[in-house]
């Protein structure tokens, strides 16, 4: 099978993230840096590929996404050799909310009643560890937040940090760990820098220099398959190969010029990403590329005459002429736009297939609560760490992303 070669541009976007506050999807890549970032999908798709491949011994960096709430930043403070505790509004530029005291805590945080609890918690037992730099993770249950359960005719200990529901044997060793802990947490992210301001984010952390606590159950993110049930079958290998060629061959045939066109239009680089997430809240994503443009000129409309009837007669003639330019637009540009969604609905597919393989690797067990009891679920994703340093999310949007979607609402 020819594989086709092209171009490799490192987009500025994935050198490194300043703060560790938000990854993208891996295939929002195609909308968010068009011909750049479908490349660089591809070449995290190739790594994964390759990780999971039978006998090819290629290993690549991959994390698992945990659905622990809240995000907690810890470690010491370089300016003063303190240790300290926080959110993310540890880096806020305006007023950094860096908690080295309970009085600190209480200054910040005093109007929010649970968040100081889990940061009066975390500020006297993540002491213990002997962290000696900054670092990143979720909290997974504070003291209290433990129960247990009765799971397939097994005594489990459970905890819900959000969306999700974990499961560990309550008679097993990490069961018992467990539940001597006042505090579980996650670490997946480290931080380097001179000043808290000025720190960059990396998404490894190595806990093996981390002092044993029996107040604190923590872990590293990354991913573990001792077991190797998550390699590709040849039939599998041979599905991924056939669909990255064909993807790479729409690539090549609408070039990076014309393919740029998605970035080039800001009515539609400003919408597409919304209509997305409309169409993961209602159970759908990445469809056919004739049925998706159309669907997606059916939202831009909706968008743009929403209230146009208590709007200005000016204003609504402006509107209507956008609608007009950008149907125009889709008539003009309608095969490099197919080829594109058509990159798009491939990456996801791929995805798709990756994601299934890693899922199998047996863990902590995951399951969402429902009125019937718990029904399995697979974790939230995973997050794959490329070799320039920055890293993109792969989540079942459909399971996750929708479940997260509609809590909000």
């Amino acid at each position: 099978m020819k594989l086709y070669e092209i171009k490799r541009q490192t987009p500025e976007f994935l050198l490194v993230e300043s703060k560790n506050t938000h990854l993208e999807h891996l295939e929002d890549l195609v909308f968010n840096l068009g011909y750049a970032g479908a490349v660089s999908a591809l070449d995290y798709i190739e790594s994964l590929r390759g990780m999971l491949a039978e006998g090819t011994g290629t290993t690549t960096k991959l994390t698992v996404k945990w659905d622990g709430s809240p995000a907690i930043i810890c470690g010491v403070d370089p300016a003063d050799g303190k240790f300290f505790v926080g959110t993310r509004s540890v880096f806020a530029k305006a007023e950094p909310k860096v908690c080295k005291t309970s009085r600190d805590i209480e200054k910040f945080y005093g109007d929010q009643p649970e968040l100081v609890e889990i940061l009066a918690s975390a500020l006297q037992h993540l002491k213990k560890l002997g962290i000696g730099g900054v670092i990143q993770g979720d909290l997974l249950f504070k003291e209290g937040g433990v129960e247990t359960a009765d799971i397939g005719g097994e005594r489990c200990l459970t905890f819900t940090p959000n969306t999700i529901t974990y499961a560990v044997p309550a008679d097993s060793q990490l069961g018992q760990q467990i539940a001597r802990a006042k505090i579980g947490i996650i670490f997946h992210t480290s931080y380097e820098g001179t000043s808290l301001a000025d720190m960059k984010a990396g998404f490894l952390v190595n806990i093996q220099g981390l002092r044993k606590s029996a107040d604190v159950w923590f872990d590293d993110a990354t991913y573990k398959d001792y077991t190797g049930i998550a390699s590709l079958t040849p039939t599998e290998d041979r599905k991924i190969r056939a669909l990255m060629n064909s993807t790479y061959q729409t690539m090549e045939k609408i070039g990076q010029q014309r393919f740029d066109i998605i970035l080039a239009n800001k009515e539609f680089a400003r919408n597409i990403k919304p209509f997305i997430n409309k169409m993961v809240r209602a159970g759908t994503h990445a469809a056919e590329p004739t049925a998706f443009l159309k669907d997606f000129m059916s939202h831009y409309n909706e968008v743009m005459t929403k209230d146009i009837d208590v709007i200005t007669s000016r204003a609504a003639q402006n509107r209507l002429a956008k609608i007009k330019e950008k149907e125009q637009w889709v008539a003009d540009n309608a095969n490099n736009l197919l080829g594109i969604l058509a990159t798009y609905k491939r990456i996801v597919e791929m995805k798709a297939l990756l994601l299934r393989k890693l899922q199998q690797v047996e863990g902590i067990g995951t399951f969402q609560k429902t009125n019937d009891g718990y029904k399995v679920t697979t974790p939230e994703g995973f997050v794959a760490i490329g070799h320039d340093g920055g890293a993109v999310k792969l989540v079942d949007r459909l399971e996750f992303s929708r479940t997260n979607f509609l809590k909000r609402t």
